[in-house]
């Protein structure tokens, strides 16, 4: 069975935030949301929209690349956060839509809480990595180096070690118990609901991070998109009693 840890239940517990999606506010304006997540371009940027006629709020990133690594990233609480070792994960539900010319092949997303802005692997953070369909986990440490142990590609959804186009797939990323650098120690992905891969992470308490979202075109000339349902991210102050 995999392991869920709990939400913080108060800001006397740890930290809980989460957008849904759900908002009046423009895409447009750098401000995304519910968490007013900062939008800006690497390369030729995305163009963000909020999709209607859904039961729920739904974030379009349609990539136009016209260069190899085009793409977009949404961030909050800039080098704000540090990770600690009573618990806390990412949770996100994602689509690659059948749009009329999207494809699994050089669409690339990285979800989760990190430093980097760029397509280029974060040096600090625990994020969910996307290639063309075929997703991992990795805990980074910019102190103490990467992750060990098992952080191989998923090999439980339905195609084998891929996504499914225009299918939605729940991925969620938890941690727990503390390594001897006072950061998580145990990191586990759970995708659909069942155990994908985990690791064992030696990241800092003191190593910085921030929620992001990236989303960018491996390729040239390919128009390609992500939908995200939702983004959440929890850690607690300490560790939780379990019932």
């Amino acid at each position: 069975m995999p392991t869920y840890t709990a939400r913080p239940l108060s800001p006397a517990d740890g930290t809980w935030v989460k957008d849904d999606f759900v908002s009046n506010d423009s895409v447009a304006d750098a401000a995304v949301g519910e968490m007013r997540w900062e939008w800006a371009a690497i390369g030729n940027g995305a163009t963000l929209t909020y999709l209607t006629q859904q039961p729920h709020g739904v974030l379009r990133s349609t990539t136009d690349g016209t260069a190899d690594g085009d793409g977009s990233y949404l961030r909050t609480f800039t080098d704000g956060l540090v990770l600690e070792g009573f618990g806390g994960g990412i949770k996100t539900r994602v689509r690659i839509p059948a749009a009329a010319g999207n494809t699994l092949a050089n669409n690339n997303f990285r979800i989760g809480v990190d430093d980097s802005v760029t397509i280029t692997d974060p040096t600090v953070g625990i994020w969910i990595s996307c290639a063309a369909g075929v997703l991992s986990v990795q805990a980074d440490s910019a102190d103490h180096g990467d992750a060990t142990g098992s952080a191989a590609a998923v090999s439980t959804l339905t195609s084998g070690t891929t996504m499914v186009l225009d299918t939605w797939h729940t991925i969620e990323v938890n941690w727990t118990g503390a390594n001897g650098n006072g950061g998580p120690r145990y990191v586990e992905l759970i995708v659909d609901n069942e155990p994908a891969a985990s690791i064992f992470s030696v990241i800092d308490n003191d190593e910085e991070v921030e929620c992001k979202i990236v989303h960018w075109v491996a390729g040239t000339n390919d128009t390609l998109e992500l939908d995200i349902d939702y983004f959440e991210f929890w850690q607690n102050r300490e560790t939780p009693e379990v019932a």
